[in-house]
């Protein structure tokens, strides 16, 4: 497994922009070089080769595949940082471990620390500001990639702020959210990983 990680432009339209870029260049490497395998998202490049196919490139053994991506970066004059350019069995990719070998997908400790920590902070107040419900939401959502059994934890959560438009309207706390939102941070350090 590898990863080429590209470079990012700032403003509201960069994602989109980005995408559309990046999905061309994917489907020309994918379609023109022959690079099979290849995935991207946002600016992460990466896709799998076997152990024993590695080459030589600026004074490291590098899995093919990579290779042949960053020699079509060069040819069309795409700058990329070498260091950053990763392959091994386990890779952070998109903040998520990937565990070829294991066909896992986890976060690091220090993500689900951080993540209870939003969840307690959270629940040691009886009401908080519409945009504060809807942060703690994408962060939780960005944990049920690899935790998708606690989705049923945001239900009532979803169900008390439908239908609020005010970014600061305070919103209270209920029984049934802090009951889920416990249940959710009780369960988050034993069960991380799919």
């Amino acid at each position: 497994m590898y990863i080429v990680r590209r470079l990012v432009f700032g403003n509201r339209a960069s994602p989109r922009c980005w995408c559309a870029v990046s999905g061309l260049l994917c489907w020309i490497a994918t379609r023109k070089l022959d690079i099979h395998g290849l995935h991207v998202y946002m600016d992460d490049f990466f896709g799998w080769d076997f152990a024993d196919n590695l080459i030589q490139y600026r004074g490291m053994r590098r899995p093919r595949k990579q290779v042949q991506l960053l020699l079509f970066w060069e040819a069309i004059r795409c700058p990329f940082s070498d260091v950053k350019q990763q392959h091994g069995e386990v890779l952070k990719i998109i903040g998520f471990w990937i565990d070829a070998n294991f066909g896992s997908i986890s976060l690091s400790p220090h993500s689900v620390d951080d993540l209870i920590e939003k969840i307690t902070s959270f629940l040691s107040h009886r009401q908080h500001a519409l945009r504060d419900w809807q942060r703690l939401a994408g962060h939780i959502n960005w944990l049920f990639n690899v935790l998708p059994w606690g989705r049923p934890a945001l239900t009532e959560f979803y169900r008390k702020i439908s239908g609020k438009r005010h970014q600061f309207a305070m919103i209270p706390l209920n029984r049934t959210i802090v009951e889920d939102l416990s249940w959710l941070r009780a369960i988050i350090p034993k069960s991380i990983g799919i």
